[in-house]
């Protein structure tokens, strides 16, 4: 007898983006119970919360643009990140594992961080700092009286010389060098005598500290004014952290010529239209800042010891003077330099995230991708080059000595390329990493933007809003 068996047929085994969905449906992760929960109460705390702390900033301040780059400001960015992040997991329901939920989910949370990025990136532009000047800002012969009694020794009674700037032309030659070119003029009453030397030394000028050129000579009612035009390239220890989003003052340090003789030098007030510093008095109007913006402009004193006579008599018997200031103060223009480097990192950590999305340990996704370890590595690298180099401009435009705030990209960037590396060659390794090889990458692919964004935004927040 013979027994007729049924052909049996084979389903053939899901591949591809089918495997990822199977998998997903066969061995997606328990329910958590408690992520629920949490999730509402961190809602509801960090909203209340963030309400409270934006309450707390509009008392403070009275509007919300008035110092938008401050520590209340800053707490109120991050609880609404808290909020908006706790509420894309109560919505789409990551706790379930399946795949479209997760990907929501981790969408919502990039979006959030961007826009939270955004916002501050905003808040930085938006605030201007008058708090940079060099030494104590006067703009009045009260002022200026005022703070000379307070910082002159009782019987000291130096000859007063009224001295004006008129700045014609800026530009930054490096890091720590900027060329400056314009007029100077003093005034000499009567009582000044015939013996002292005209003149003023520009005391921070690399080589043209006493290279001046008199310019004009006027004489009204006994008192003589005379003007001198100047080009000095001046060294001045510039801060860079805050690059591109820094400001800084650029100070003319003005000397008598005379050193015999007790003289200082005050602004000569009466030669400005106005000396209210937004007014930018000694600024020439046709202006070219090459890149910056100019905030205030002003006189400023400031008492600086020295430890020597300069061999005038001994140096017990050596008076110091408060010494007179110009300062003008810089906003730089952020958006062309940080758009030229953050352009770069957009592409850069794009190509990343393709190489990251691509790798797997399933061999017909790798016959579909084209892309092993070797070749992970490969574009890796040159990537890495690509970032090596942009950082080394980073560092020749900034001058900086330190770490300026734009050089957290790259840095971030080279963290990045590392985890791509690791993680291609731990799939290609014989160890059971699950949290890789979980659904063929799945998890590092869909963390890999909240990671970005949450580090640049956790810079962002340390640098500007901790003060």
């Amino acid at each position: 007898m013979a027994l007729a068996v049924a052909p049996t047929t084979q389903e053939p085994s899901p591949s591809g983006r089918d495997a990822i969905d199977a998998d997903a449906g066969n061995n997606a992760p328990p329910a958590l119970s408690w992520i629920r929960p949490a999730a509402a109460v961190l809602l509801v705390l960090s909203a209340i919360a963030s309400v409270w702390m934006l309450s707390r900033y509009l008392r403070i301040h009275g509007s919300i643009t008035a110092q938008p780059d401050s520590p209340p400001f800053g707490a109120t960015i991050v609880l609404a990140v808290v909020a908006a992040m706790a509420l894309s997991v109560l919505v789409f329901r990551p706790e379930r594992g399946e795949l479209w939920s997760l990907v929501k989910t981790s969408a919502a949370w990039s979006i959030t961080l961007l826009l939270a990025l955004i916002v501050a990136w905003w808040a930085i532009a938006g605030t201007e700092r008058q708090n940079r000047w060099h030494g104590t800002l006067v703009i009045s012969g009260a002022q200026t009286d005022a703070y000379l009694a307070g910082h002159l020794a009782k019987n000291a009674d130096p000859i007063r010389i009224p001295t004006g700037v008129m700045i014609q032309s800026m530009e930054f030659l490096s890091g720590d060098d900027v060329q400056v070119s314009g007029y100077i003029w003093q005034r000499y009453d009567p009582d000044v005598p015939s013996d002292v030397e005209r003149g003023v030394v520009l005391a921070e000028a690399v080589q043209e500290a006493y290279d001046t050129t008199e310019a004009y000579r006027y004489e009204e009612n006994s008192v003589e004014t005379v003007g001198w035009y100047f080009a000095a390239t001046l060294r001045q220890p510039f801060e860079y952290a805050e690059y591109p989003f820094d400001e800084q003052n650029l100070w003319l340090r003005i000397w008598a010529r005379d050193f015999t003789q007790n003289i200082v030098l005050v602004p000569d007030f009466d030669a400005y239209y106005a000396t209210d510093p937004l007014t930018l008095p000694g600024m020439e109007r046709e202006f070219v800042y090459s890149g910056w913006t100019p905030d205030y402009s002003g006189f400023t004193f400031s008492d600086q010891p020295y430890n020597a006579s300069f061999g005038i008599g001994d140096a017990g018997e050596f008076q110091n003077f408060p010494e007179l200031y110009f300062n003008l103060i810089l906003d730089r223009n952020f958006a062309g330099p940080f758009f030229e480097y953050l352009v770069f990192a957009i592409a850069v950590a794009f190509l990343l995230f393709g190489l990251l999305a691509l790798t797997t340990d399933d061999e017909n996704l790798k016959d579909r991708f084209q892309l092993s370890t070797a070749g992970v590595l490969a574009a890796a690298s040159g990537l890495l080059f690509a970032v090596i180099l942009k950082h080394n401009q980073i560092r020749t435009s900034a001058g900086a000595q330190g770490i300026s705030y734009i050089e957290t990209i790259p840095i971030i960037l080279y963290g990045i390329i590392v985890v791509v590396v690791l993680n291609a060659i731990l799939l290609a390794s014989p160890l059971n990493a699950r949290f890789i090889r979980r659904r063929n990458n799945l998890i590092p692919t869909l963390a890999y933007w909240p990671a970005v964004l949450g580090l640049l935004l956790a810079v962002t927040l340390v640098v500007f809003f901790r003060r």
